[in-house]
């Protein structure tokens, strides 16, 4: 296991696998889950989430996420 500076429970796993939630939706709400964490206020793609109109779309802004979490040692939980 790395040695990870922050550690950030987010419910990521339990959100993106809710079907009856829209990709629309979880673009937000994983934007907004984002805001409140101090490590991710330089996040410089929290805005994309929230415009976010497709699965394709919502994938890239998740691997920018886990880039820049890797970056600064965050662990996404």
């Amino acid at each position: 296991m790395g040695n990870w500076k922050h550690k950030v429970s987010i419910s990521l796993d339990d959100l993106l696998e809710n079907e009856s939630t829209s990709v629309e939706q979880k673009g937000r709400t994983i934007a907004e889950r984002l805001s409140r964490e101090v490590c991710f206020r330089s996040f410089p793609y929290l805005a994309e989430f929230r415009s976010v109109q497709n699965a394709e779309e919502l994938d890239e802004w998740l691997t920018r996420m886990y880039d820049y979490a890797d970056r600064h040692r965050i662990w996404i939980r």
